[in-house]
């Protein structure tokens, strides 16, 4: 793996340019197709293609252990949302495909249906895009909600930014917990660590936690409040099991 330096400012920079162009979601982008045809293609990229190459890649490239999947099953067969810390850009598309055991969505920036060479099949994988105007977001809402009621999970890395292989846990964007408090569905999480192996190398494993229960006698905005206290906390818990650091991240002192 390619050590790098990374400096900021912040937790909430953006410490990669990766030079790929926004996309606009408008009213007009469809979030849930109902031909046929791209559903049975949508099956056959994700069966066929995708999930077997992500095995392969995570289990004998990169060594990715899941710890404590089991604790999905408190989902009863219900649709639930999963959040984890956004440290690979690889990974962090794969990864939810084996923790999952039915095919997962993932909320993600609309510049993700521009990276080459998958721009055409990005939301068919699964892409839920973050929509661009008013009338796009009741589309947005719509489609994640019929997933849901599919019994479905939705991925979400609240972080927003990557921050590749960061061993921490950064701030949360505000609004990433109010899905599971207005749908009352569960909410897990997922944190990918890096560890050292006794050969010196690195090996990522992931840890699955949850369910979180919240007050329900506390207003909605209290209980999103709660729940992302929760996760943050569980998050930042098994990120102290990082003892492998690949790339380095360095403070810089704000200007005067």
């Amino acid at each position: 793996m390619k050590h790098k330096t990374y400096y900021y400012k912040s937790l909430t920079d953006d410490v990669e340019d990766d030079h790929i162009k926004d996309k606009v979601i408008d009213e007009n982008y469809t979030y849930i197709h109902k031909n046929v045809f791209y559903k049975f293609f949508g099956n056959i990229y994700y069966w066929v293609l995708l999930r077997p190459f992500a095995f392969v890649y995570a289990k004998f490239f990169k060594r990715v252990k899941i710890e404590n999947r089991k604790v999905l099953k408190k989902a009863n067969g219900s649709g639930y949302f999963l959040y984890g810390n956004h440290t690979n850009n690889i990974l962090d598309a794969f990864d939810p495909s084996f923790v999952c055991k039915k095919k997962p969505y993932i909320i993600v920036n609309p510049k993700n249906l521009n990276i080459p060479p998958f721009k055409s099949s990005t939301a068919m994988l699964g892409a839920l895009p973050l929509p661009s105007t008013l009338q796009a977001s009741k589309h947005f809402l719509t489609a994640v909600k019929t997933r849901i009621d599919e019994n479905r999970s939705i991925i979400i890395y609240p972080e927003a930014k990557i921050w590749p292989c960061y061993t921490g846990v950064r701030p949360f964007k505000k609004g990433s917990f109010k899905y599971p408090i207005s749908m009352q569905k569960p909410a897990f999480c997922m944190t990918t660590t890096y560890q050292k192996t006794k050969h010196n190398h690195c090996k990522i494993v992931v840890y699955v936690d949850g369910p979180f229960e919240v007050d329900k006698t506390k207003s909605p905005k209290e209980q999103e409040e709660q729940l992302e206290q929760m996760i943050f906390e569980t998050m930042s818990q098994r990120s102290k099991k990082s003892d492998f650091e690949t790339h380095k991240y360095i403070k810089l002192e704000n200007d005067k």
